[in-house]
């Protein structure tokens, strides 16, 4: 257990020292004055700068005196300027773009308009998002963030929010829904084989879960098992978005460049959410109609691009 090791301890000790003596040292000169950068923090800035990758490209965008679509725009911008250091700040910045694109997606919609938990669940079976944008999403997972959906889907952890998130997965959007049927059955299947709570079973079974999630079908345990794209694409958007989104804004997950455990890896996840909340935003405005949307093909090249990028930059700590 890594709270048996006198190290681990140590270190755990002496970054929540840090974090505090931050604090400590803008409390005298004021916050004008950049911080120390935390250890991890420096790594970054250098693979960064050594990498020869781009990090990200924005897609450009048409001018409109949209009032809705600019205020969209502002938050895209507010997300921009959080990169490179804090992909995880830029994430909470385009969900806001995306949550609000998901409620407009329809052209008549209730009274009150879809929650937001019922209108990425209809997004997920419309057949519109059957497309190699998504497509590229789902085939290029990080390791780092298929560890975390196995953890909230098959070993439950944390309860709270892996039960959140288990009931949106469950749920049926619509009449005819099949996906909730389709979901619960692949997630039986994976839990009966790789619930085991050690770190070598949950590396194996995180592993299968970026494999069906790259659509590939599998041979879990005798039964051979192809996730369907919506069924896939519900994954993504009720069971790993929205999750991410509700810890973060929630305060219910540790902020990720702080902890004593962070590394050049930690900064995978953050990252690919920010990359495909953005993708998907994009996406949405493609399908829409209006004057200032993008070009589906700009779409899937500029998130071809990203995700090319992300790779070229963390190499083997993307799927190691």
């Amino acid at each position: 257990m890594e709270g048996d090791d006198p190290m681990d301890s140590q270190r755990r000790s002496k970054q929540r020292r840090e974090r505090i003596d931050i604090i400590a040292a803008w409390s005298r000169t004021g916050i004008l004055e950049e911080r120390r950068r935390l250890l991890i923090e420096d790594q970054f800035a250098e693979r960064v700068a050594r990498a020869g990758s781009r990090f990200f490209v924005p897609l450009p965008l048409t001018h409109s005196d949209d009032l809705w679509y600019n205020t969209q725009v502002s938050f895209l911008l507010e997300a921009l300027d959080a990169l490179p250091r804090r992909p995880d700040i830029a994430f909470d910045s385009v969900w806001k773009v995306l949550e609000k694109s998901a409620h407009a997606w329809w052209s008549a919609p209730p009274k009150k308009g879809p929650n937001i938990t019922d209108a990425l669940g209809r997004l997920s079976a419309d057949p519109r998002l059957s497309d190699p944008v998504t497509e590229a999403l789902l085939g290029e997972i990080p390791s780092q963030t298929c560890g975390y959906l196995f953890k909230r889907l098959i070993t439950r952890e944390p309860a709270e929010s892996s039960g959140r998130a288990l009931t949106r997965l469950s749920m049926g959007y619509g009449p005819g829904d099949a996906l909730p049927g389709e979901i619960r059955d692949f997630l039986a299947l994976v839990e009966k084989k790789y619930a085991a709570a050690d770190s070598d079973t949950a590396r194996r079974g995180a592993a299968l879960l970026r494999s069906a999630l790259a659509g590939e079908t599998l041979d879990i345990a005798g039964t051979r098992v192809t996730l369907s794209l919506p069924a896939r694409l519900r994954i993504l958007l009720c069971g790993l978005l929205y999750t991410a989104r509700n810890e973060r804004y929630h305060g219910e997950s540790f902020s990720p460049f702080y902890s004593s455990a962070a590394s050049i890896k930690t900064y995978t996840h953050p990252h690919y959410l920010f990359l495909a909340a953005y993708a998907l935003v994009h996406l949405l405005w493609a399908h829409s109609g209006h004057p200032y949307a993008p070009t589906l093909s700009a779409v899937e090249e500029n998130t071809v691009t990203n995700l090319h990028e992300a790779r070229t930059l963390y190499a083997r700590h993307w799927t190691g």
